[in-house]
């Protein structure tokens, strides 16, 4: 079906749904979007492209990111991405490094997360953890953005405990709302 859609010319973009049921290869499933039409840059071929420099779509939470991060010059900027997922870690970092900043990576191996949270002037988040990181862990003036969001009762929050980082970031992003 994805194959045949991605041939129709009236379809100028194609986004699956995830996840799909376990009994689907979800990366074939994927890979069968043509490029020039995989709006969240997850087939192969589109990633690929992008990760070279040469996609002419940013995957949509690196556009949001992007938007909300205009006008800051990211040259020598150091910046530290929380997680390392297909949908924002990865994509993030990839964008971050063409843009020539420091890019550090968090994930659940890493050992010294303390000094590279107070060393980054910007804070980019998206793995989905209530709170995961509070104004005590940060440098005073750091941007956050909050890409994260997990939902606990009926209501989304986001990786950062927005009350205690706002107090001493020079910008952070609310969840929802934000990215």
């Amino acid at each position: 079906i994805v194959a045949k859609l991605g041939k129709d010319s009236k379809n100028t973009g194609i986004i699956v749904q995830l996840p799909l049921p376990k009994k689907l290869n979800t990366q074939d499933v994927l890979n069968r979007i043509p490029p020039e039409k995989d709006v969240d840059i997850l087939s192969s071929a589109a990633f690929g492209t992008f990760t070279l420099g040469y996609s002419k779509i940013l995957p949509p939470t690196v556009a949001a990111i992007a938007t909300l991060l205009k006008g800051q010059s990211l040259k020598g900027k150091k910046v530290v991405v929380v997680g390392a997922g297909r949908l924002v870690g990865i994509p993030t970092s990839i964008w971050l490094l063409q843009e020539q900043a420091q890019v550090s990576i968090i994930d659940k191996a890493t050992k010294d997360k303390t000094t590279l949270f107070k060393q980054a002037d910007i804070i980019i988040s998206g793995v989905g953890k209530k709170n995961l990181i509070k104004g005590s862990m940060i440098k005073r003036g750091a941007i956050v953005v909050d890409a994260g969001t997990s939902v606990e009762n009926g209501t989304a929050s986001g990786d950062v405990d927005f009350t205690s980082v706002v107090a001493k970031a020079k910008a952070v992003t609310p969840v929802p709302g934000g990215v």
